[in-house]
């Protein structure tokens, strides 16, 4: 079947159409803006497709014009991404939630209680008819306003009415903007409590600022709990994570593909020991294509957020399938041509992670971490 031809009389073509090819009419954008402008407690829940440097940069222009607080959802988690702080605790406060470009669906919990206010009404701009239809479907009367719109149109056009209008007051904005930047104060002590081990969070302690020591620096996010704490705790503009599927094992040839992208700027690719196992070897194309990258791989020999979830819903006496060997992926990466560091103290953090990016080759840097859930940010009075 593979080396047949078919005459292209054969082919049956999609007939779908794109049906929101232009921005948000002024009219029903000036109604968005009313709606904000009426409700106490407004959000913009942004979805992932605006999460890119151009799309975030409109979105902070878009929290300004309009003094609403706006957020992108692009992980799995939803609402319950550290990335977004406590977010989550604002949800429950809101009483108007509009999403822009960003589907109904899990990762909102479906904007029902206990996550947010079963009496919150919802404006959906979509380019989406289905997922209009849907939004319209599941929420009913609390649905204020559907509009096929695409996402950054959309905002664009948002900013250029709301310029047009008194603006809010600050007073929501400055409270939402302060929890979703919020990182607990009892961060500042946590530390490994394991002979040979470090916790998450004092590897990206320390990779905090060589990442925001340079606006281009690419950070790839891929996995569950460590990497969690990795997209929590660094800043970087430029940024890759394992989406909405959740799907893990893409963060190596991810990171060669930005080296092709971009051949000056850092990558950083975070990912645990479980995710890097999956395309390991390329870490050889790497080598043979010149494609130098730094991989910080947790390693609690350990599937870790399958553990968690395991421990949580059966308790430690029934976890099953979850162990890994503690393997040196850093020798993986030496005898493939590149460069690997082996860490199990933090004292020896700095020096590796130096010398790998000094390197100038793919480098793998070997963390033995504690398994530690993913972080969780709840608003301190």
């Amino acid at each position: 079947m593979l080396d047949r031809s078919i005459s292209s009389d054969l082919i049956s073509w999609s007939e779908a159409r794109r049906e929101s090819s232009v921005a948000l009419h002024d009219g029903v954008a000036d109604s968005v803006l009313s709606a904000l402008q009426a409700a106490a407690r407004p959000i913009i829940v942004a979805g992932p497709h605006l999460s890119s440097r151009g799309g975030r940069t409109v979105l902070a222009q878009l929290e300004q014009a309009t003094r609403v607080p706006v957020v992108v959802l692009e992980s799995p988690r939803g609402v319950a991404d550290a990335t977004i702080g406590a977010f989550a605790g604002l949800l429950r406060q809101a009483d108007l939630v509009v999403l822009l470009g960003k589907a109904l669906d899990f990762t909102v919990r479906w904007l029902e209680p206990p996550v947010a206010d079963g009496a919150a009404r919802v404006i959906a701009l979509d380019p989406d008819g289905g997922l209009l239809a849907r939004a319209a479907r599941e929420k009913g009367n609390r649905l204020l306003i559907g509009a096929l719109a695409d996402g950054l149109p959309a905002a664009k056009t948002l900013i250029a009415r709301a310029h047009l209008r008194e603006p809010r007051p600050q007073g929501w904005l400055i409270e939402a903007r302060a929890a979703i930047d919020e990182r607990p104060r009892s961060w500042e002590s946590l530390a490994s409590s394991t002979p040979g081990r470090l916790h998450p969070i004092e590897v990206f302690r320390a990779l905090a600022p060589i990442v925001a020591s340079d606006p281009a620096t690419i950070l790839i996010c891929d996995g569950g709990e460590f990497a969690q704490w990795a997209q929590c705790l660094l800043k970087a503009r430029r940024r890759i994570i394992n989406s909405v599927t959740g799907a893990i094992g893409a963060g190596l040839p991810f990171a060669l593909a930005a080296r092709l992208h971009d051949h000056q700027a850092p990558i950083f690719a975070v990912m645990g020991d479980g995710t890097f196992g999956f395309h390991m070897a390329e870490i050889e194309t790497a080598v043979r294509r010149n494609l130098p990258f730094v991989a910080i791989v947790g390693n609690d020999a350990c599937w870790n957020a399958e553990s968690q979830l395991q421990r949580r819903d059966y308790g430690e006496n029934r976890m099953y399938g979850c162990e890994l060997l503690p393997a040196r992926y850093d020798k993986w990466a030496s005898a493939l041509g590149g460069h690997g560091e082996l860490v199990d103290e933090f004292s020896q953090l700095d020096g590796a992670i130096s010398r790998a990016i000094t390197s100038g080759k793919p480098a793998v840097i070997n963390i033995m971490t504690e398994s530690i859930a993913a972080p969780v940010v709840k608003h301190e009075a």
